[in-house]
């Protein structure tokens, strides 16, 4: 072979080194499993789900070098207290941040939620004006929380589900110019999330962040990142963004975590973990209220988390194929969607999103449409989907309807993906057949509990 040949390219950078049997239930057991859980996906037991698409957070799979930190094989230690500099975990982890994502200081947290409520009680004042781009639920209310309000600037393609667009997650510049117009010393920061879930895992360009900085900057108003995706982010970024085809994915998480002041994470989506989080920033003062806060809230992680976490970054970014075949195996699903079932366009980092009301459009939104569509492709298939988090006002007022297949990293293989594809087109070939739910009241259930219902 000549010596300027490529060979053949790789395609999946890990094995399977330990497997979990699935069980394969009938049509009949599924039948009763939807009826036992009131036609609610969520409620059905983990042991019947075949497929499980509910979520990608804290659910992807472990390496051996992770598993063996949570299992406990080394020196037993003692958590981080006040002085977590004592941590031998604490410091590796911090070490291993910084080099990576450039902020002096790393506060870890049990949680993503954990993060944003240390972060809200520090950075968002009693009627602070918070400006975002369609930010999740859990941000949305720690801000409001502390007496704030959220301002969405996300741009209107992020409300065209079939746009072509590729940053559909990007702030629209007048919106934001306008909120520091409007509400001037009450802009307390502004709030970006990368691969917006809510509107279908979209990202952000870099262009569009160096722009929200320069407006940020001019009004002396931080700028924060929700980070919890920013490797879809990156390699999004790589894939779409001219200029940044030749750069490493290590090279844009720098210049993107360049342009902010600080973040918030969830380590269960892009550190492949089942628990942790972290807060980020550059100001020391704030740094040791964080520490503070995260001590008397008692949503300090324990040492293994953290050195699960600190495993996770040097595997990911040993290299880029990690991520590479990770928003692969999602865009595949995609590919194999895109020709016939209303899914968003484009695909996202993390997950596809189908458009329940161009999929069932018979079926009012008082039926459920989207509840019904999961419950009808699991009694098929015993493949679980899922709503995902709560659609942001902006879509609430447009009558956005979805229903979320977020992809778990490292835990299906292609053959999974396909039983997907042929579960949803073969719900869709027979889509006429949902006629929605009704909604079961219990008394004594709480209003926070998962809805129950019943086939209409």
């Amino acid at each position: 072979m000549k010596d300027s040949s490529a060979g053949v390219p790789f395609s999946i950078p890990y094995e399977i080194a330990v497997v979990r049997p699935l069980r394969q239930t009938t049509l009949r057991e599924r039948e009763n499993a939807l009826k036992a859980a009131y036609y609610n996906t969520e409620l059905v037991p983990q042991e019947m789900i075949y497929v499980d698409l509910k979520t990608d957070s804290g659910v992807s799979s472990l390496s051996m070098a992770q598993l063996s930190k949570l299992i406990g094989v080394g020196p037993l230690e003692s958590g981080m207290e006040m002085a977590p500099e004592g941590n031998r975990a604490f410091v590796s982890l911090s070490e291993k941040f910084q080099k990576i994502f450039g902020f002096p200081c790393v506060v870890p947290v049990a949680q993503g939620r954990a993060a944003e409520r240390i972060w809200a009680k520090l950075h968002v004042k009693e009627d602070a004006v918070v400006a975002g781009n369609m930010l999740f639920p859990s941000t949305r209310f720690h801000i409001e929380s502390n007496g704030g309000k959220v301002v969405d600037v996300i741009a209107e393609a992020a409300h065209d589900l079939y746009s072509a667009q590729l940053f559909k997650g990007d702030v629209d510049l007048k919106k934001l110019a306008a909120v520091f117009e409007e509400h001037g010393a009450q802009v307390g920061c502004v709030y970006v999330e990368l691969c917006v879930n809510s509107c279908g895992g979209h990202p952000v360009s870099l262009g569009n962040l160096k722009e929200i900085k320069a407006i940020a900057g001019a009004h002396k108003v931080p700028l924060f990142l929700d980070a919890c995706r920013i490797l879809e982010n990156s390699y999004l970024i790589k894939q779409r963004e001219p200029g940044y085809q030749n750069h490493s994915l290590q090279e844009i998480v720098n210049e993107t975590c360049a342009l902010a002041d600080g973040c918030t994470m969830s380590a269960l989506k892009d550190f492949l973990v089942p628990v942790g989080g972290i807060i980020a920033m550059r100001d020391e003062a704030n740094y040791q209220k964080a520490s503070v806060q995260n001590f008397l809230n008692g949503s300090q992680p324990p040492s293994v988390a953290m050195e699960a976490m600190g495993v996770a970054l040097q595997e990911i970014f040993a290299s880029d194929s990690y991520v590479t075949s990770r928003v692969e195996q999602v865009n595949y699903l995609w590919r194999r969607l895109k020709d016939g079932i209303p899914i968003l366009t484009p695909p996202g980092g993390h997950g596809v999103f189908i458009d329940v009301r161009s999929f069932l459009p018979h079926v009012p939104a008082e039926n459920h449409p989207a509840e019904a569509l999961a419950a009808f492709i699991y009694h098929i298939s015993g493949i679980r989907l899922a709503k995902g988090p709560p659609l942001a006002p902006s879509q609430t007022a447009r009558g956005v309807e979805l229903l979320r297949l977020a992809v778990p990293a490292r835990r299906y293989v292609q053959g999974h993906m396909d039983d997907v594809a042929e579960a949803v087109q073969y719900a869709y070939s027979r889509r006429d057949e949902i006629k929605g739910l009704k909604k079961v009241e219990k008394p004594g259930r709480s209003r926070f509990e998962p809805a129950l219902f019943a086939a209409l």
